[in-house]
């Protein structure tokens, strides 16, 4: 397997920022280097080891000859929601002034409700809305780390819920940004719903941030 060496250096700087601990989609997206492309060749590596592993395995024959199989090849199943973990992820993010300080956070849970993880980080002088995306980014990744096939994604923004799902533009171009980067984290999951919450649903995720911009523990 070949890899162009332009690709191969942007591949390097990607490693060397997930090492330093950054999220794969965001140090793909910093690296220049899209998901598609992330994708394609983990399936290229994969496909590599397979064939060496096989060699290792089974030796060729010379007189053997390739032959077709005997049964049609079973087709895959579509994903459902039972092929993998499931988790609900509730995301915040605010700003003291707009711009002003900001923080954001993000509280994972299984199907049945049960808290799995919780997590909140400043974010320095940035604007409301840029800290929800924040907010975003991160329950995605906590997902991620919990090894979550599908996502069912709760926040009390309207505005990101429906930029998010296509309804509204993004014309802020930090928001921009972030937007695809929230796209391409998703496309790593089977599954991603993003639903609408009154702020009375999301109390802990608003905790959290208040928390971060307080320097307090979390609770």
């Amino acid at each position: 397997m070949q890899i162009d060496p332009a690709l191969a250096a942007k591949l390097a700087a990607v490693l060397k920022k997930v090492a330093h601990g950054k999220p794969l989609a965001v140090a793909a997206a910093e690296s220049g280097v899209g998901a598609h492309e992330i994708e394609r060749i983990v399936k290229d590596v994969e496909r590599e080891l397979w064939a060496r592993a096989r060699e290792a395995d089974e030796p060729a024959d010379p007189r053997t000859k390739a032959t077709k199989p005997d049964k049609k090849p079973t087709k895959k199943k579509k994903a459902s929601k039972k092929d993998g973990l499931s988790l609900i992820a509730y995301a915040d993010g605010g700003s003291r002034g707009n711009p002003g300080k900001a923080a954001c956070a993000a509280l994972v849970c299984n199907s049945d409700g049960e808290e799995l993880l919780r997590r909140n980080r400043l974010l320095g002088k940035t604007t409301n809305n840029v800290a929800e995306y924040e907010g975003v980014l991160l329950a995605l990744a906590l997902c991620r780390e919990l090894g979550a096939r599908h996502v069912t994604l709760r926040l009390d923004s309207e505005l990101v819920v429906r930029q998010v799902d296509g309804s509204y533009k993004v014309k802020h171009s930090e928001m921009q940004r972030l937007h695809t980067i929230v796209k391409e984290l998703m496309a790593e999951f089977d599954s991603v719903e993003v639903e609408h919450i009154p702020r009375t649903k999301n109390k802990v995720a608003d905790a959290l941030v208040n928390a971060a911009l307080d320097g307090k523990d979390l609770d």
